[in-house]
């Protein structure tokens, strides 16, 4: 495949800006001369007005969420939603085995898990929309953007999740994962995807990955 587990597709969200009408008088043809009023002066122009800034909070949401990808764990999310042509992308893909770069390094992928770490993982959310995730090196390694909708679900890049935050805390969580429909990979990958941004059960704490 094209992309990895650790890898999110970039979709353009639609981004809500107030439009400002600004009124014109329109401007005469070529050549035409417009006579000047007598015995009236111009009016004075209105003075410039300066937008007051927005006082809008920022979503709870805002900032960047670390939590633990645990390879047990992991694989038994993937196993149970009957995606586990994924374990073993995800297993290196997030470098849960260190030094497995592919399936091939992998000790034996029927247990992808031999040798496994926990490794640090995180989500950030910007007050402009931009979403990305972060290895436990610190190195970005996803992108995108959301938007929140009616205060209790983030859709990124197109998906919903639902979310809370608790103080310093942080669980999100997908819609469910059904792949009865899917009659191609992509449509599996997806599913997969979205197990692995959520990871059910998992709670994010505010807090960063140093890079």
């Amino acid at each position: 495949m094209a992309r990895l587990l650790t890898r999110i597709p970039v979709v353009s969200i639609v981004a809500r800006s107030a439009a400002v009408a600004i009124g014109g008088c329109g401007t005469p043809p070529s050549g035409s001369v417009i006579p000047a009023p007598t015995g009236a002066s111009s009016p004075a122009a209105p003075p410039a007005t300066t937008p007051a800034p927005s006082t809008s909070a920022a979503p709870a949401i805002v900032g960047e969420w670390v939590g633990v990808h645990d390879c047990e764990r992991m694989t038994s999310l993937l196993h149970d939603a009957g995606l586990d042509e994924f374990v073993a992308e995800a297993v290196y893909g997030n470098g849960l085995v260190p030094g497995a770069r592919s399936e091939d390094d992998l000790k034996d992928p029927s247990q992808s898990c031999l040798g496994a770490v926990r490794r640090a993982h995180s989500h950030f959310f910007t007050a402009s929309g931009e979403f990305g995730s972060r290895d436990f090196n610190g190195q970005r390694v996803d992108d995108g953007h959301y938007e929140i909708q009616g205060g209790d679900v983030v859709v990124i890049n197109g998906t919903p999740f639902g979310f809370r935050v608790a103080g310093d805390e942080l669980t999100l969580e997908p819609r469910q994962v059904d792949i009865a429909g899917c009659t191609t990979k992509e449509c599996r990958f997806e599913a997969a995807w979205v197990l692995m941004v959520a990871m059910p059960g998992t709670t994010w704490t505010r807090g960063t990955i140093p890079g």
